[in-house]
């Protein structure tokens, strides 16, 4: 996958990591990890560095790799959060950094045959929705977009009309020929 195909799917996918105003996204590429791959993921982190935001594979599943773009400040503040921290714990993460946790994640989602929901830790979103999705699964969710929201429905339809309105101007704009570089914020 070469470095402007891979631009156009963090336009798509994750604009509001590019942003700023999330934590992180989630998106699939078609493919295996190659070295093509690896040489676009290693190409935009050595560009987005001085903008603090990053690419990483977390899975590998036959023709498909499932990539992770995040803001490591952003992701170290949230795994900070008490809630979060105590789940993270109880679940048996080394709490104690951002990156160890994300290793720890990536290495169970190797292991594992289903998805793990503590995810939603990882992508930023509330951490009272994220444990209430993990105990409840989604039949109990007042409010479902981006993650399923079990309280503050107000604040969580702010938070899903911001993200995709942010998506269709960074869309928009990616279409009138602004690079991406242009559009990720230094955060």
């Amino acid at each position: 996958m070469g470095a402007c195909c891979l631009d156009d799917l963090l336009i798509r996918h994750s604009a509001p990591s590019l942003a700023g105003i999330k934590t992180g996204n989630l998106f699939t590429v078609a493919g295996r990890l190659d070295r093509k791959l690896k040489r676009s993921i290693a190409g935009f982190n050595v560009k987005m560095k001085r903008k603090h935001i990053r690419l990483i594979p977390i899975q590998c599943q036959g023709d498909r790799t499932l990539l992770f773009v995040y803001r490591p400040t952003l992701l170290e503040q949230d795994l900070m959060q008490e809630s979060c921290r105590c789940c993270l714990c109880r679940l048996g993460y080394p709490v104690e950094s951002g990156a160890a946790c994300l290793r720890e994640y990536i290495s169970r989602l190797a292991d594992s045959d289903e998805f793990l929901h503590e995810i939603g830790f990882f992508l930023g979103y509330p951490p009272d929705d994220v444990i209430a999705f993990m105990e409840q699964g989604s039949r109990e969710a007042e409010y479902r977009a981006a993650w399923r929201a079990y309280s503050n429905v107000s604040e969580a339809k702010k938070t899903c009309q911001a993200f995709r309105t942010c998506r269709r101007i960074y869309c928009t704009n990616w279409e009138k020929g602004k690079s991406i570089d242009q559009l990720t914020v230094a955060v």
